[in-house]
């Protein structure tokens, strides 16, 4: 008889803490660009208008950073890359194209999500060292100032566009997969079809 019972994909703590980093950083993104460009203003309306805004954002921040820390000790141990992982980014083109047969089988992470997850904690280092010192600009001078928030600019760019990928990928392009972060399972056709060598491990459990 076949088993087809889900498959525990991720814990409760991991599920909490990837939406908390997701959540804060929309409100980070949202806040940022409303304190950024005037013609955006009116999207620090929902966090009580600019004054308010000001004195959230840098705190939210703070929540996010320590969200993405404890996010990145819960996932280490399973980010280091392997030659199979090496093998499936050469092959990502295939994968964009949808083209299943050319793409190498996978663990319970592909090198794409591999290379998110070590770009996610590039990312957050520039976040916090250009960010304090925009929170805390007293002693630093105009020029340093100006560097500082074209960099937490460009980061930002970059954490919004991985974001809207990352969406992308796990809702309209892969069709079942947000649902591990919904409810923690997965079917087991979905492992088979994404991460077949992780759903045979859990197979052979």
């Amino acid at each position: 008889m076949i088993n087809d019972a889900p498959l525990n994909r991720f814990t409760l703590a991991e599920r909490v803490v990837h939406w908390v980093v997701g959540v804060t950083f929309v409100l980070l993104v949202l806040s940022g660009l409303a304190l950024s460009y005037p013609s955006l203003f009116w999207m620090a309306g929902p966090l009580g208008g600019g004054p308010a805004t000001r004195v959230l954002h840098p705190w939210i921040g703070l929540v996010f950073e320590a969200a993405l820390a404890l996010m990145f000790f819960l996932w280490l141990k399973q980010m280091y890359f392997t030659r199979a992982d090496l093998e499936w980014i050469r092959a990502i083109k295939h994968y964009a194209r949808h083209d299943r047969e050319k793409i190498p089988p996978s663990g319970k992470y592909n090198g794409g999500q591999k290379g998110l997850f070590w770009t996610q904690a590039v990312l957050a280092v520039v976040f916090l060292v250009t960010g304090l010192p925009l929170w805390l600009p007293e002693p630093f001078g105009a020029g340093f100032l100006n560097l500082i928030r074209l960099l937490h600019f460009l980061a930002a760019l970059a954490g919004g566009l991985l974001l809207t990928l990352h969406i992308y990928l796990g809702t309209v392009a892969n069709p079942g997969t947000a649902r591990a972060m919904l409810t923690g399972t997965v079917t087991r056709d979905w492992a088979e079809l994404h991460h077949p060598m992780w759903n045979a491990e859990q197979v052979d459990d």
